[in-house]
C-alpha cells in the first residue's frame, strides 16, 4: 500500500435507442430479456396544457398506477392492439413526451461457481485497501439494490440489514411485504455493495459498515420484474432513506429510468444501472441523470460481453466477480449485474466522505477519477473509464473537510479569493515534526486548475516545530473555477490530515 492517504442485466442485445419517434415507434421484445405484457408506460409533455390534455386522452385506457413522483401513468394496452401501434397513436397527439412498454425485465441469469476460490480481484484493481484507510462506511448511510430480494439470515450480511421493500406488491417489509431473495441474484449484488468486511466470514463489499435496504423488485423465481416495479423500488429506496441506489437489469435505454433517475436525484441520490451483457452497441439514451455501468475483466479491459455506446458513463469489475451467494455462502459469477453495484458501493463511501456534496458534485468527482483504460478521453466502450476507488476517497475526503487522519493539522490562507495569476500562501500548524508531507487538492468542476499528477500539488518536510509555509502562484486561466486543499504527513507510519480549505477564483 502506498504510505501515503493522497486526496486523490443488464440491457442484453437491443442496440435502439429508448426514445420514441412521432412517426413511428419501434419496440422490440426478447424472450428472457425484455418481453411485452400489454402494458406502457406513458409521461406527458411537461407543460401544463399538455399535461391536462393528456390525462384526459388517457382516461380512455385502463390505468393501471398513476406515479405522480415522475408524472406517468402505466396503462393497459387494449386487447387488439400492439405496444407500438398504441405508442405510435398516443405520440401522434403531440401531447406526450414518451409512451414505452412497461417490459418484464430479467436480471443476468448465472449460476455462481467454485465456492472455495477466496480471492476477490476487483479489491486489488480499484485499490480498495488504501480507500479503506479513510474508513470503511457509515452505520447511519443506506444503500440498496432493486433487485430480487436479500438473503435475510445472510452472516455477511444479516447485521447490516434493514427494513426494505417489495416493489412488486408496493408492500413494506414492516407491513409484511416478502424481501427475502426469490431468484439468487439480489443477494449477490447486494454483497457486491456492502458485504460485512474484518468478521472472519466470507466475503467483502465496498463499504463494510453501512445499512443495507433490501428492495424486492419481483415475486416470480425467474426474476421478471415489470419495468415499472424497477422505478417504483427506485424511488422507495430513496423516499425512505437510501442514497446510492443500483438496478443490475436490463432496460436501462428506457425514459422512465430517466425520469426516475431525475427524481432521485432531485432526493439527494444517485441510481446506477447496468448496461447489459450482448456486447452490443446501443445509440442514444445517454441519460443525463443515471449513471450506466460497463464491465471489465482483471486485464482492466472492457469484457467482450459488456454493452457499450455513448450512453455509458463508467465501467468496473464485472467478470469472475466474487460475492454473497443465497444459503449463506459465496461464489463468483460474471456480468455488468455485479459491476454496477461495485460502483454503486464506491458512489456509498463518497458520500460518507463527502455528506455535503450534491449527487452532481459526487458523480462528477467519480468521472474525474477513473483511470482511462480505453481511448484517451470518454469514449462510447468505457466512458470515463474505471473508477479507482482510493482516488475517489481522495477527492471526496478533501471536499468533505479531510477524515483520513481525522483533520489535526490546521491549515489556512492568506486568501480563499485570490485572483487569477496572483500568488497566496498555504501555512499550516500541529503537523507531526520534521515529517514529510503531501498538499494535495480535489474538484467539483470538470476542469482542474491546478495540473498535476494523482492530485500531487506540493511534497516537503514540516519543521522542527511541525509548521508549513508554501506560496502558491494560481494559474492565469483558472477564473471561476473552485478547488479544495488539504495536507497530509505521515510520521511512525501513521497518516495524519488537515481540514480542508476552499479557494474559489474570482
Amino acid at each position: 500500500m502506498n504510505i501515503f492517504i493522497l486526496l486523490s442485466s443488464i440491457l442484453l442485445a437491443s442496440p435502439q435507442s429508448a426514445a420514441v419517434s412521432t412517426d413511428l415507434a419501434q419496440y422490440t421484445e426478447q424472450a428472457g430479456v425484455r418481453e411485452f405484457t400489454g402494458r406502457l408506460i406513458v409521461r406527458p409533455l411537461q407543460n401544463e396544457s399538455a399535461q391536462l390534455q393528456a390525462s384526459q386522452l388517457l382516461a380512455a385506457y385502463g390505468l393501471i398506477e398513476y406515479v405522480k413522483a415522475t408524472d406517468e401513468y402505466v396503462i393497459v394496452v387494449p386487447e387488439g392492439q400492439s405496444e407500438n401501434a398504441l405508442s405510435q397513436s398516443l405520440m401522434s397527439s403531440g401531447l406526450i413526451q414518451y409512451a414505452e412498454p412497461d417490459y418484464m425485465l430479467y436480471p443476468v441469469n448465472t449460476t455462481p461457481n467454485d465456492p472455495n476460490f477466496g480471492s476477490q480481484w476487483q479489491h486489488s484493481k480499484m485499490r480498495s485497501a488504501a480507500a479503506w484507510d479513510f474508513g470503511t462506511g457509515d452505520g447511519a448511510f443506506i444503500a440498496t439494490t432493486v433487485d430480487t430480494g436479500a438473503d435475510l439470515n445472510h452472516p455477511d450480511l444479516q447485521a447490516n440489514l434493514i427494513s426494505g421493500y417489495n416493489s412488486a406488491d408496493r408492500q413494506t417489509q414492516a407491513n409484511g411485504g416478502s424481501v427475502g431473495d426469490i431468484n439468487g441474484h439480489g443477494t449477490m449484488t447486494l454483497g457486491c455493495v456492502g458485504a460485512i468486511g474484518n468478521n472472519g466470514v466470507g466475503v467483502v463489499g465496498m463499504a463494510w459498515d453501512i445499512k443495507l435496504m433490501p428492495v424486492r423488485c419481483t415475486n416470480s423465481s425467474g426474476g421478471g420484474a415489470y419495468l415499472s416495479d424497477l422505478t417504483d423500488g427506485a424511488r422507495w429506496a430513496v423516499d425512505n432513506g437510501a442514497r446510492a441506489i443500483s438496478v443490475s437489469y436490463s432496460g436501462g435505454e428506457s425514459s422512465s429510468v430517466e425520469s426516475a433517475g431525475s427524481y432521485i436525484r432531485n432526493q439527494n441520490g444517485l441510481m446506477s444501472w447496468a448496461s447489459g451483457n450482448g456486447g452490443n452497441r446501443v445509440y442514444g439514451s445517454d441519460h443525463a441523470s443515471v449513471i450506466i455501468v460497463g464491465a471489465t475483466n482483471s486485464s482492466d479491459n472492457r469484457t467482450s460481453w459488456s454493452t457499450y455506446g455513448d450512453w455509458v458513463d463508467v465501467v468496473a469489475p464485472g467478470d469472475n466477480i466474487r460475492t454473497t451467494t443465497n444459503g449463506g455462502g459465496n461464489g463468483t459469477a460474471s456480468g455488468t449485474s455485479f459491476s454496477t453495484p461495485i460502483v454503486n458501493g464506491v458512489i456509498a463511501m463518497m458520500m460518507i466522505a463527502s455528506p455535503s456534496s450534491t449527487p452532481n458534485e459526487i458523480e462528477q468527482m467519480l468521472f474525474d477519477n477513473c483511470v482511462d483504460i480505453s481511448s484517451s478521453g470518454e469514449d462510447v466502450y468505457t466512458g470515463h473509464g474505471r473508477p479507482d476507488f482510493y482516488d475517489c476517497m481522495v477527492a471526496a475526503d478533501a471536499v468533505g473537510g479531510g477524515g483520513g487522519g481525522n483533520d489535526t493539522i490546521a491549515l489556512a490562507t492568506t486568501s480563499n479569493n485570490p485572483a487569477a495569476g496572483s500568488s497566496f500562501w498555504l501555512t499550516a500548524s500541529g503537523a507531526p515534526a520534521s515529517s514529510p508531507y503531501r498538499i494535495v487538492y480535489s474538484f467539483t468542476d470538470q476542469s482542474p486548475f491546478f495540473a498535476s499528477f494523482n492530485g500531487l500539488v506540493h511534497t516537503g518536510t514540516t519543521t522542527a516545530s511541525g509548521t508549513v509555509a508554501v506560496i502558491k502562484v494560481v494559474p492565469g486561466g483558472a477564473s471561476g473555477r473552485t478547488a479544495f486543499m488539504e495536507l497530509q504527513s505521515l510520521s511512525s507510519g501513521v497518516i495524519t490530515d488537515s481540514n480542508a480549505i476552499r479557494l474559489d477564483i474570482p
